[in-house]
């Protein structure tokens, strides 16, 4: 496969291309990243065949669709695809001299409030299409609606509600019988959330973060073959699993954003054990593995340089032999019922 191969997003008429880039690195997760170097790392994703771009006005309160805008707006809209995410609504601090920004390095000055109601929905979108100074995205995720956010069952049941009763569902279901969107999709940290989900409403798209990768994929029976037989397609997110099937076992490798368990540290020597004998990049083998499901229509990686990018594209492109995979079965690594290549 290339990068701008593309395939159908659940019974929509809408295509997408197979690999992304993922913005949230470069709104300043781990370091607060430089404005030149961010455009040249949007470059050079170009320059590769990357015609995929998600962004959120979370990333960087803001940052990110500021950046992916600049880098995309006098680029042919109809070459690429572009998602953001809807369900934070972005204002000025009352407090703008005391203010101290939440989770990013060097965000924007800006507070965010996770909301899901009609109003907030519908200012969440148009706020995002003037930060990215585009007139139209491709597709919307609800986004972080999870117990990482909302630490009781109560207060998640409160937010569900919202999209619920208070019109969330309904905001997204105008914007896309208007033709404004193509897709209405829910970002998914944590599994059984798809099902949660699945029984409020029919979603196009779910984009799955850190939950179905090489170390991690025990979602794909319990819901994502379920979301297919509803019409919905999945984009996998973090199939690095934050980092540490990039990079290995090196010093300060990240898993879930922060120290890697012994246990997934041990798997991790295994995997990489058996890349290592069939000669390539246990991170290639990561970047391809989601692609073999069928409900999979895209995977989207992460980078905040340009030697990142390449580098991801050259994994996404390494040809992986078949013995590589029958290992991993074999080893009991993947379970039976998980597709590989």
């Amino acid at each position: 496969m290339t990068p701008e191969m593309r395939r159908e997003v659940g019974r929509t008429s809408f295509e997408i291309p197979v690999l992304g880039l993922g913005t949230c690195p470069l709104g300043g997760v781990y370091a607060a990243i430089g404005e030149a170097e961010a455009r040249a790392t949007y470059e050079a994703a170009w320059n590769g065949g990357i015609r995929f771009f998600d962004t959120a006005p979370w990333y960087g309160l803001g940052q990110a669709e500021h950046r992916t805008g600049r880098a995309l707006y006098d680029r042919p809209r109809g070459d690429y695809v572009l998602t953001t995410k809807v369900g934070r609504v972005l204002r000025a601090p009352r407090d703008r001299t005391g203010f101290v920004p939440p989770a990013w390095q060097a965000p924007l000055a800006f507070e965010p409030h996770h909301i899901f109601t009609y109003d907030a929905v519908m200012r969440s979108y148009e706020d995002s299409l003037q930060r990215l100074g585009i007139n139209q995205v491709d597709a919307v995720y609800i986004h972080d609606l999870d117990s990482g956010y909302f630490k009781t069952p109560e207060a998640l049941d409160a937010k569900l509600r919202e999209l619920d009763q208070g019109g969330g569902y309904r905001a997204l279901d105008e914007l896309k019988r208007a033709g404004e969107i193509r897709a209405i999709g829910a970002g998914i940290n944590e599994r059984g959330m798809i099902r949660r989900f699945l029984a409020d409403t029919d979603l196009d798209l779910f984009l799955v973060a850190s939950r179905y990768t090489l170390l991690e994929h025990e979602i794909y029976r319990d819901e994502i073959v379920e979301a297919g037989r509803r019409g919905a397609s999945v984009v996998v997110g973090g199939a690095f699993s934050s980092g540490i099937l990039a990079t290995g076992l090196v010093e300060g490798a990240k898993y879930e954003y922060g120290a890697v368990p012994p246990a997934i540290a041990g798997k991790v020597q295994r995997l990489s054990a058996i890349a290592a004998a069939h000669g390539i990049s246990l991170a290639a083998a990561a970047l391809q593995f989601p692609l073999a499901a069928p409900e999979v229509c895209s995977v989207v990686f992460g980078a905040v340089t340009p030697a990142e990018v390449a580098q991801n594209i050259a994994h996404f492109g390494t040809d992986i032999p078949q013995g590589f995979w029958s290992d991993l079965r074999g080893e009991g690594l993947v379970a039976q019922d998980v597709p590989l290549p």
